[in-house]
Parts: C-alpha cells; structure tokens; sequence
C-alpha cells in the first residue's frame, strides 16, 4: 500500500470491513473517559467513534452517549453489533456534523486528529465546540515517546494506517489554548511502567482508582506513555 493517510470513507470501509471485531478487545479509553468525566448527569458525544466500543461501554454504565463516523461500513457494523443502542450510532463527517449547537455536555474523540492539518484540524475543533457545551476531551498519539514514534515510522512504510501525525503538549495547548483557559494534559496507554492500566486489567478501573493515578503520575510518564488525553473546559 502507498503511503497516505486515511482521510476518505472508502478507506476506512475497507479497514473497518476487517478489522471491527479486532477493535471490540480494547476498552481502555472507556475507562480513560470515564475517569475524566464531570459527576453530574451528562449527554456525551464521541467522534469519528469507528468501533464504537468506548461509546457502548460508557452506554453499559449508564451513561447517555452518541457516536457518530464518517465509514458507512463501521456505522452499519456498529449497529448491527450492538443493536440495543443502534439510534445512538449515526452517520456523519466531523466536518459538519447532524447535531444542534451546543447539543452535548461533553464530546470526545481518540486518534482522529494524526491523520489531518493545522488547517483541518482547527476546522474539526470549532465543530467540536459548536455541538458541545462544557468538556472537549481530544486524544492524541504522543510525540514525547519517541520510541513509540519510531515504532510507527517503521510501520507506516508497510501500512497507511500507521502513517498519522504525533503531537507534543506545546503542540496541543495551542490548539486548544483559544477555547479555554482550563487545559489539563495526561499521559495515557500502554508502558510497563503505566499503572492505571494495569488496575484496569486487574478490574479496579473504577473511576476514583484512575483519577487517583492520574494525580499521582501526571507528567512523570510523559516520555513512556501511547496518548496524551487532553481535556478542555470550554470557555462558553
């Protein structure tokens, strides 16, 4: 495969058409979500969702969560896998989006922005503050870990799918630094050295345990962790 990067539907269709199940087995960022979010009664959107996997297991815990994507494939698949929640799983770009302004509390994504511009990355970002009202939660691949860097320069030569940006911190309060004053950046994901994954894959992933590692790491772990998990408290 040639590289690029998968900014069209019809990749993605592809992609999704193998790979959905695959995707089913990861449900670490529905505990990273979890633990960041606000304790009262919330309407939460995820974008550009593809598995749907983190959307259904916030829905299992009670929460009111939509997820929308691009991929007809994913959409359809989603649905079809779990139907009980099928009218939250919706077609759309993140462009432009089928919601009201201000329609959720929070919204969040995992990933989309590695495969975008400045540009296009801004135009996502005022899209994602249009339909939300309180939390922007973004999460990207962390460009501190240069391990983790190299590791997907390699790949990328073999597979489009691993030819996505990575973003240092400076990189994403820039970003964000125009639509709120209350920034906080957490590393996230995989490392030996990563705790909170570990409570989650010996089943205390409850949120309080989480928020507690959070505290406790922060950015000690900056330099070993898969994501920077950034959330923004909008200025609205």
């Amino acid at each position: 495969m040639t590289r690029k990067q998968y900014k069209c539907p019809k990749d993605w269709d592809v992609e999704w058409e193998s790979s959905f199940d695959h995707y089913q087995q990861d449900l670490r960022h529905a505990y990273y979500i979890r633990s960041v979010l606000p304790k009262a009664n919330i309407k939460l959107l995820e974008i550009a969702a593809g598995s749907f996997r983190d959307m259904h297991q916030l829905n299992l815990w009670g929460y009111d969560c939509m997820g929308v994507d691009f991929s007809t494939t994913a959409v359809m698949c989603a649905q079809k896998t779990f139907p009980t929640i099928k009218d939250k799983i919706i077609y759309g770009n993140a462009f432009s989006m089928p919601f009201e302004n201000d329609e959720f509390d929070v919204s969040y994504h995992n990933g989309l922005w590695g495969y975008f511009t400045n540009d296009e990355i801004k135009s996502l970002l005022k899209e994602q503050i249009r339909v939300t009202n309180k939390y922007i939660i973004v999460m990207v691949h962390n460009k501190h870990n240069k391990q983790f860097v190299d590791y997907f320069d390699r790949k990328k030569t073999e597979d489009a799918l691993f030819n996505i940006r990575f973003f240092n911190m400076e990189e994403m309060i820039d970003f964000l630094h125009p639509y709120s004053n209350d920034i906080k950046i957490i590393p996230i994901g995989k490392g030996k050295k990563y705790f909170e994954d570990d409570l989650i894959n010996i089943g205390l992933g409850d949120a309080c345990y989480l928020r507690k590692s959070f505290e406790y790491h922060r950015l000690d772990l900056l330099d070993c962790s898969e994501r920077l998990m950034c959330i923004a408290k909008l200025k609205k």
